[in-house]
C-alpha cells in the first residue's frame, strides 16, 4: 500500500504534465496518483474528489491542483510533517507566476506570511491535504454543492472543524502555479454562490451530517 494517496482532478489537462513532472523528481516515492478529468463541461469537481477518496490507498491525501509545481522533497517533508500532526488538515503556499515557463519570482499568497495559521475557512486543496481516515469521516466532499462554484473547500473545513480536527499552514513547503485565470476565463467562476454557501454551513452547524465516504 502506497503511504500518500494524490489527487488531482482537473478541467485543464494540459496543466496536468507540470504535475507529472514534479511528481517524477520527487525523493519520496511510495505513492500513487489518482487524476480525474472533467471532460462534461460541468461542475463535478466534489464528485471527483470522492471518486478519487474511493480509489486512494495512502494513509496521508494529498491535493495537487493542475498547473502546480512542487519542490523535490515536498512529498518527504509532508509525509513527516503528517507523521506529528495525524488530526490535522493542512495547506501549503502556493505563488503565482505570470508565463507557462514558471520563471520570475511568484507572487505569493497568504499562506507564505510568517504565523499564517489557517482555520476552517481558509483551509486549501489547490496544494493542501488530510488524513484518508478523516476525509471519509466527515462523508468526503459534499456533491450537493456541484455546480456551486468555489463552497469546495470552507464545506469541508467547517465538517472536519466540528468532527475536532486541527488545521495548519506549513509554509516550508511550496508550490508554484502559472495563473491561468489571469489570461484564461474560469468556466466556473460566474456559478459561485456564497449565499447557499453559508446556508449549507448552517445545516451543518445544526448537526446535519453526510454519511462516511466507502
Amino acid at each position: 500500500m502506497p503511504k500518500i494517496s494524490i489527487i488531482t482532478t482537473s478541467i485543464r489537462p494540459k496543466g496536468l504534465e507540470i504535475v507529472r513532472q514534479s511528481l517524477l523528481a520527487q525523493t519520496f516515492t511510495d505513492f500513487e496518483w489518482l487524476v480525474d478529468i472533467n471532460w462534461t463541461g460541468k461542475h463535478d469537481l466534489n464528485a471527483a474528489y470522492n471518486r478519487c477518496l474511493k480509489r486512494a490507498k495512502g494513509e496521508l491525501v494529498v491535493s495537487l491542483q493542475d498547473y502546480i509545481k512542487i519542490q523535490p522533497g515536498a512529498l518527504q517533508s509532508l509525509w513527516e510533517y503528517y507523521l506529528d500532526h495525524k488530526n490535522t488538515f493542512f495547506t501549503c503556499p502556493v505563488g503565482k507566476v505570470d508565463n507557462e515557463d514558471y520563471e520570475g519570482e511568484p507572487a505569493w499568497d497568504w499562506r507564505v506570511h510568517e504565523g499564517a495559521q489557517p482555520d476552517w475557512r481558509m483551509w486549501e486543496i489547490d496544494f493542501g491535504g488530510a488524513p484518508l481516515s478523516a476525509l471519509k469521516e466527515i462523508g468526503g466532499f459534499d456533491e450537493y454543492t456541484d455546480g456551486m462554484w468555489s463552497m469546495d473547500n470552507v464545506n469541508v473545513g467547517c465538517r472536519a472543524d466540528i468532527a475536532g480536527y486541527e488545521f495548519d499552514c506549513v509554509r516550508d513547503v511550496r508550490g508554484v502555479a502559472y495563473d491561468h485565470d489571469a489570461f484564461i476565463a474560469h468556466p466556473f467562476r460566474s456559478q459561485y454562490k456564497p449565499l447557499l454557501q453559508n446556508m449549507r454551513m448552517d445545516e451543518f452547524r445544526d448537526g446535519f451530517t453526510l454519511p462516511k465516504l466507502r
